[in-house]
C-alpha cells in the first residue's frame, strides 16, 4: 500500500489545529467551538506554534508522495504552493489572509489528490 493519505492527514491536521486556536483564527472560531475544539484554548500558544507548523509540512511532503502515485501536477503545485504561503505568512509576515488561502488550498488540494489517487486506481484495474 503506497502512504498517498498522508496529504490528507496533513491537510485536516492544519485545520484542526487551526480550529483548536480560534484567538488566531477568528474565522474558524465557530466552527471549532461548535466542534469542542475549544477545550484546547489554554494550550493555544502550544498548537499554534508547535503542533500548527509540523501539519503543514506533514501536508506538503504527503502532497509530494501523492504525486508519486499519480502524476497529476495541479494537486502537486497547489499543495506545495498552499504550504508555502502558510509557512511564508507565519513565519515572515504575520498574514492571515495568506494562512487562510493557504489552508483552503492545501484542502483542495488533497481532494483533487484523491480523486487522482482514484481515477489512477480505475485505469491499473481496467
Amino acid at each position: 500500500m503506497k502512504p498517498v493519505f498522508v496529504d490528507r492527514i496533513g491537510s485536516l491536521g492544519t485545520l484542526v489545529a487551526a480550529m483548536a486556536c480560534p484567538v488566531c483564527w477568528p474565522l474558524f472560531a465557530t466552527m471549532g467551538s461548535s466542534l469542542g475544539l475549544g477545550i484546547f484554548s489554554p494550550w493555544e500558544g502550544i498548537i499554534s506554534n508547535f503542533v500548527f507548523p509540523p501539519f503543514v509540512v506533514i501536508a506538503i511532503l504527503g502532497t509530494i508522495l501523492s504525486f508519486r502515485s499519480h502524476k497529476k501536477r495541479l494537486p502537486l503545485v497547489l499543495g506545495i504552493v498552499s504550504g508555502s504561503l502558510i509557512l511564508f505568512g507565519f513565519y515572515v509576515i504575520w498574514q492571515l489572509t495568506l494562512m487562510y488561502i493557504g489552508i483552503f488550498g492545501l484542502l483542495i488540494s488533497s481532494v483533487l489528490g484523491y480523486l487522482a489517487n482514484k481515477q489512477q486506481e480505475k485505469l491499473c484495474l481496467n
